[in-house]
């Protein structure tokens, strides 16, 4: 019994180790299997990227150039910033380091590694353009920080700024699908957003390549394994001439608007210039959300390409199409003419001419040289709106032009039908009588009335506009106009410059003829003039022409928003651009 019962404590002791040692490896167990059921694959992929690490190598992004071989789009060698994330121990340590370098604000960087969605372990780009300064301090500590890697990498530039920003445009991130839809793509790869490199991009894009090395756990690299080359983008040259985007930056000054010069023969695009404008290098680098918000909200709103996307009341610029029309199905000959007194009643209604004393007599060059109202409203009698929406249409007006660019308008003609589809009211015949002088529910782009434009000019063929040379023929429609209808056009639109009642004798010391327009806002006071209301209700003011005249080679179109009268503000706006134009091609001698 004393034998057996010495044996007591020792049979406790051996049970409670037993169960010690059951337990021990019971808890190491379940944490193997944790380790490796569960977040297996995640210490795989760490082990992996401990003995290897996926280092992109940017691609250089094709550089654009204007027609006489000028930079518009460029790339810069910089300094990138890399964070692999899976390799820090303390990311909030490593954001507060960055911030301490004035490379990235720690909330800027939070943001990016929460909007991360490509892969858990590829790198994330936190800086594209560091100083030599930033890039020492990084490398001082990289013993501390070895997630932080420093590759070599491009920045797009835009010499030009916003001289050229709406027709060159700039580039953005991909969006979170567009990533999905390209597994292979970094998570921080630039794509065209707008113009000319949104446009080309398949062509000015290149293909980032991809180098795998061997880091020591400092992150050093100790040997390369294996590497995909970039391929870079393709250079390429546009049809645009910087000297022509200047001349237009010059003549809209400080106003709203847009100015369009094409090639009236070709098509091709020489100036595409919208205000007020912005600089497209500011999109080299991710922009803050302040700064984005600043420039969406804008209330003159900037990133707008007026020259395509704003529409407009066409005014006067609208008469010449009509008359032409009028001429070619024989509702009036060239004699034809009316009495204007000021104004003139029609369904009850008093319609004012601009002139308030009125013209007296016109007939159709004269109609062109004061652009009469009245004699436009009787006119517009003649064609009705069917026949008046038939020829803007037949000019190109109320479809997008081709041009291929973001977001084009089509414009607005508006007719009895699309009143009842879209408005659900009637057709009011009032409405017909300010379509006839450019008014009511027509809408037009400044690029579309450059295009008509260019269609009087050369004799009807109605060009489409581009930016890159096309491959082959150059599309284009044929209008049917007969020659001897499309002069008394042409002698008109010569006399508006340089008649001695012409609206835009302002320019009669260049070889132009065009057109001015002033497109109501809203209804005019009866007493004073535009001037008396708020700059927001002013008239836009047009001027669209050709030169030189018997030998057209550019057509040119103006807007000014809110600028008054199109003889006072549009065509001394239009000087400077028709006069570079014609210096460029040699039919003006250049200013001394």
């Amino acid at each position: 019994m004393g034998y057996r019962a010495e044996l007591v404590p020792f049979r406790l002791r051996a049970r409670w180790i037993t169960v010690v040692i059951l337990a021990v490896f019971g808890l190491l167990h379940v944490r193997l299997a944790q380790l490796q059921l569960f977040e297996g694959e995640r210490f795989e992929r760490l082990a992996e990227n401990n003995r290897l690490r996926r280092i992109p190598v940017p691609a250089s992004r094709g550089r654009i150039f204007d027609r006489t071989g000028k930079i518009l789009a460029d790339n810069q060698p910089a300094w990138q910033l890399l964070v692999f994330p899976d390799e820090a121990t303390d990311l909030m340590a490593t954001a507060a380091f960055l911030s301490e370098q004035e490379v990235l604000d720690a909330g800027d960087f939070n943001l990016k590694f929460s909007a991360r969605n490509i892969g858990t372990l590829a790198p994330m780009l936190v800086s594209d353009d560091l100083s030599w300064e930033q890039v020492a301090r990084v490398r001082s500590h990289q013993v501390d920080y070895p997630e932080l890697s420093i590759i070599n990498g491009f920045r797009r530039t835009y010499p030009a700024g916003a001289a050229a920003a709406h027709v060159v445009g700039y580039l953005r991130r991909l969006t979170s699908k567009e990533a999905e839809q390209h597994p292979g793509a970094r998570p921080d790869h630039l794509v065209g957003a707008t113009g000319i490199e949104s446009l080309s991009e398949d062509f000015l894009g290149g293909r980032d390549g991809e180098r795998f090395v061997v880091a020591s756990a400092l992150g050093r690299q100790l040997g390369v394994v294996r590497e995909t080359a970039a391929v870079s983008g393709r250079d390429m040259a546009v049809t645009i001439d910087v000297r022509l985007q200047y001349a237009a930056v010059e003549a809209l000054g400080e106003h709203a608007g847009a100015v369009v010069v094409l090639d009236a023969q070709t098509g091709a695009v020489r100036a595409l210039y919208s205000a007020p404008s912005f600089d497209p290098n500011i999109f080299a680098s991710p922009l803050s959300r302040e700064a984005w918000d600043d420039l969406a909200n804008d209330p003159q709103h900037p990133l707008q390409n007026r020259c395509l996307q704003g529409t407009y009341p066409p005014g006067s610029t609208i008469k010449p199409f009509f008359a032409l029309s009028a001429l070619e199905n024989a509702q009036i000959t060239p004699a034809w003419s009316v009495y204007c007194p000021g104004y003139i009643i029609l369904f009850g209604h008093r319609f004012r001419c601009w002139q308030r004393g009125g013209h007296g007599t016109v007939a159709l060059q004269r109609s062109l040289e004061v652009s009469c109202d009245v004699y436009y409203y009787l006119l517009g009698q003649k064609l009705g709106i069917d026949g008046m929406a038939e020829t803007m249409r037949e000019f190109g007006f109320g479809a997008t032009t081709g041009i291929g660019m973001n977001n084009e308008s089509s414009g607005l003609i508006g007719t009895p039908e699309w009143s009842r589809q879209v408005r659900g009211t009637p057709w009011y015949a009032g409405e017909s009588v300010s379509v006839s002088i450019g008014q009511g529910p027509v809408l037009i782009t400044t690029l579309q009335l450059a295009r008509a434009y260019a269609a009087l000019a050369n004799g009807g063929r109605l060009v489409r506009p581009h930016l890159v040379a096309p491959r082959g023929v150059n599309h284009e429609t044929r209008i049917a106009v007969d020659p001897a209808h499309l002069e008394e056009i042409v002698q008109g639109l010569r006399r508006v410059v340089h008649g001695s009642e012409g609206t835009a004798r302002r320019l009669a010391a260049l070889p132009i003829a065009g057109k001015t327009g002033t497109a109501q806002v809203v209804s005019l006071p009866t007493e004073g003039s535009s001037n008396d209301l708020a700059p927001h209700l002013r008239q836009h003011a047009w001027f669209v022409g050709w030169a030189p005249i018997d030998n057209p080679e550019i057509a040119v179109a103006i807007l000014v928003e809110h600028g008054g009268g199109g003889g006072s503000v549009a065509a001394p706006a239009a000087t400077s651009v028709v006069r570079t134009a014609l210096q460029i091609s040699g039919d003006l001698p250049a200013d001394p």
